[in-house]
């Protein structure tokens, strides 16, 4: 059993900060959130026996272990990936994932979506971290992506390379065999799939603007998805790929940079979460050291409608998950809280970053139930960062203890694994 203290308790919900309140956990869950005083029949005395107490201090906040809801594993910020990755064997990769995902727990992030990989090295990785092999953050995966030839990350310059070899994704085309592909992403173990509907700022050969998927396609994965209880999230950049894709029951909208009034007020009204990666764009913008020119141009052009896209999505009540695309250019994995000083900086107070990185990342992930908030009864995943974060959004940088599932795998700032 552990007694944990600090300064204030900030639980995820949105309530206010607690003061004077400790989380006590027990096993691998919470069991008190609150008043010592308040713990049991007869407080916490009878229990501090069979309790390790950590104290961080009043300088410090505990709260839930941060979400992010949209990464890759496997690249590392590279300025070009595309050229550096293609180069790189499926066994270099997963290491590569291994280092990175640690990275991301070390830096906080107890739980993150993993949104494409090559040969589901995603789907291996978090059944060793389930196993106990290795240590990580708690892994939702898609598998590989599906996109149609000609689509974002159809980067194949023959068409006699598909399945095997598509770098993260597989390439196909008509609704029978978007269908089959989904099959074999939920075959293959993932927790839900991704489809790329649009262009993408990535892509070299495809503008953002442009719907590439079928609805015919979208409506097939969809179908395909939900029937066995699992999500759809889409890489939608466009307007009208947004707006198809919502409207064929997508759950989740990845970037959506050139969202628009009635693309947001559709997502409010059919319940679609929005992950606007503006760490992503933001990180591809400022950076022309060696990102590709197209990039560099896609990604300054997309400014003014990322912001518009997002105060969209605010006035209609969309649901907004924080999810920072790391591995994308100059995007580093372990700097995963810049996503939440940039939702800041786009209009959320810092209570509401925070609660997009916790409870609405976890709504998001379909694992609110689990984890997302400190609550009793739910899964231990537990952080302390050094100072306020409602007043200063940057403190959740500064994250010294990390807590998984009842474990304690960060102390002092120091990780207590290995790889």
């Amino acid at each position: 059993m552990y007694v944990l203290k600090a300064g204030q308790v900030v639980d995820g919900t949105g309530k206010e900060p607690l003061s004077g309140a400790v989380v006590v956990v027990d096993g691998q869950r919470i069991v008190h959130v609150g008043a010592p005083e308040e713990f049991g029949s007869g407080g916490l005395d009878g229990a501090l026996a069979d309790a390790e107490v950590l104290d961080f201090g009043i300088g410090k906040t505990l709260m839930p272990g941060m979400i992010d809801s949209h990464l890759h594993t496997s690249f590392n910020g590279e300025p070009d990936y595309w050229d550096i990755v293609f180069k790189q064997t499926e066994s270099f990769r997963t290491l590569t994932s291994l280092k990175n995902v640690q990275a991301d727990l070390r830096a906080g992030f107890t739980t993150v979506r993993v949104l494409g990989e090559k040969s589901h090295l995603d789907i291996a990785l978090r059944k060793a971290i389930e196993a106990g092999i290795v240590t990580g953050p708690r892994l939702v995966c898609a598998g590989q992506n599906i996109t149609v030839t000609g689509g974002h990350a159809d980067i194949w310059l023959t068409p006699d390379i598909r399945f095997e070899q598509g770098l993260g994704g597989v390439i196909v085309d008509g609704p029978e065999e978007v269908r089959k592909a989904a099959r074999q992403q939920l075959k293959a173990g993932a927790d839900l799939v991704k489809l790329l509907v649009t262009g993408g700022v990535m892509s070299e050969g495809s503008e953002p603007g442009l719907q590439h998927m079928s609805e015919e396609e979208i409506a097939a994965a969809v179908n395909e998805a939900h029937r066995v209880g699992k999500r759809v999230a889409v890489h939608a950049q466009g307007t009208k790929g947004i707006q198809t894709s919502v409207r064929l029951g997508v759950d989740t909208v990845e970037h959506g940079y050139y969202l628009d009034r009635e693309g947001a007020d559709l997502m409010a009204k059919r319940g679609a979460y929005l992950i606007p990666t503006l760490t992503a764009r933001d990180a591809s913008a400022v950076h022309d050291d060696k990102v590709p020119a197209y990039v560099l141009r896609k990604s300054k052009e997309a400014g003014e409608a990322v912001h518009r896209a997002f105060q969209y999505a605010r006035e209609a009540g969309v649901r907004i998950a924080a999810g920072t695309d790391a591995g994308s250019p100059h995007n580093y994995h372990g700097r995963n809280a810049r996503e939440l000083e940039l939702l800041v900086e786009f209009g959320m107070s810092p209570m509401e970053a925070v609660v997009a990185a916790t409870k609405t990342a976890a709504e998001c992930l379909a694992i609110g139930d689990k984890v997302g908030t400190l609550e009793q009864g739910k899964g231990a995943d537990i952080i302390c960062v050094d100072g306020d974060p409602l007043t200063d959004i940057s403190a959740c940088r500064k994250v010294g203890f990390v807590m998984k599932e009842g474990a304690v795998v960060v102390k002092d700032g120091s990780p207590l694994f290995r790889a």
